[in-house]
């Protein structure tokens, strides 16, 4: 698995924080956000507990973000892809760097 420089592809900077991109496994037997970098898609795997049914897979994404970052649950958003399993996701108020470094770690941490 790839993680560090490769990472930053799928990390952009916004005006009001950092974009991410992401692949989304919902129904997993474990919640794991990071769990891998995709170089091909250039995107952030995620796997998630929550089926995709009614916005709960969602929803469980951005709090496990706002988790990772300590912050706020209102302040990560899903703006694209709400029923797809590749998703952009908002991160108000962190900058692109900060998310790599977190990412990173938190990937580098994945047993």
């Amino acid at each position: 698995m790839e993680v560090g420089g490769d990472i930053r592809e799928a990390i952009d900077t916004h005006p009001k924080g950092a974009l991410m991109r992401f692949e989304v496994t919902p129904g997993s037997k474990r919640l794991l956000v990071p769990s891998g970098f995709n170089p091909w898609r250039r995107s952030l795997l995620a796997r998630l507990t929550k089926e995709p049914t009614g916005g709960r897979a969602n929803r469980e994404l951005e709090q496990a973000l706002a988790d990772l970052f300590g912050i706020g649950a209102e302040r990560v958003q899903v703006t694209a892809g709400q029923k797809s399993s590749r998703k952009v996701v908002i991160v108000l108020g962190v900058d692109a760097e900060e998310a790599v470094r977190l990412l990173s770690g938190a990937i580098e941490g994945t047993p």
